[in-house]
């Protein structure tokens, strides 16, 4: 929620830069609820008069606010998806998988691709398969694996085999070769 309604005021939600700025143009700081002293906004100010006038100073305040609201909740978000398990199509059978040949987490997983990814399992022996495979691809662009075409694993098969076969293992065949 990136405002407030109350008692004829606008209250604006605004943390750091944001907060300091609001200050310094006379917005004050929402303290206690006259109707219920528990509930307390720290991160909401009352918008000045001047500030209120001013109608592009008004916008550009409400924008930063709603701006730093989304910036916080993406990152939110990213830091959630860090786990291998929490990605689309990987389980925690996957996750485990990727943990012993050394694949702790996403941003290590997006560093060295599905494929070096793959061949890390095959040279542990750890079950790496065409199917795990296609997860691993569509993990890292957020997709469905079920959903890719036969052209798009024609093409994506053509990579694997190159970099296996530059790590001196055997690559697949064709689509069925699991």
């Amino acid at each position: 929620m990136f405002a407030i309604w109350q008692n004829k005021k606008l209250y604006l939600r605004g943390e750091d830069e944001l907060a300091i700025q609001l200050i310094k143009l006379g917005c004050e700081p929402f303290t206690t609820n006259e109707l219920n002293k528990r509930f307390v906004l720290s991160q909401y100010y009352a918008l000045s008069d001047q500030v209120m006038r001013n109608n592009m100073l008004c916008r550009k305040l409400i924008i930063l606010s709603i701006q730093q609201i989304r910036n916080q909740k993406l990152d939110r978000t990213l830091r959630k998806l860090n786990r291998l398990k929490d990605l689309p199509n990987l389980t925690i059978k996957h996750e485990r998988a990727l943990i012993k040949v050394g694949i702790t987490d996403v941003a290590m997983l997006r560093e060295i691709g599905a494929e070096n990814a793959l061949v890390e399992l095959k040279k542990s022996g750890s079950g790496a398969t065409l199917d795990f495979y296609w997860k691993l691809v569509c993990a890292l662009q957020n997709k469905n694996s079920q959903f890719l075409s036969q052209s798009e694993k024609e093409r994506l098969l053509k990579k694997l085999n190159e970099i296996l076969r530059k790590n001196g293992l055997k690559g697949y065949r064709k689509l069925d070769d699991e």
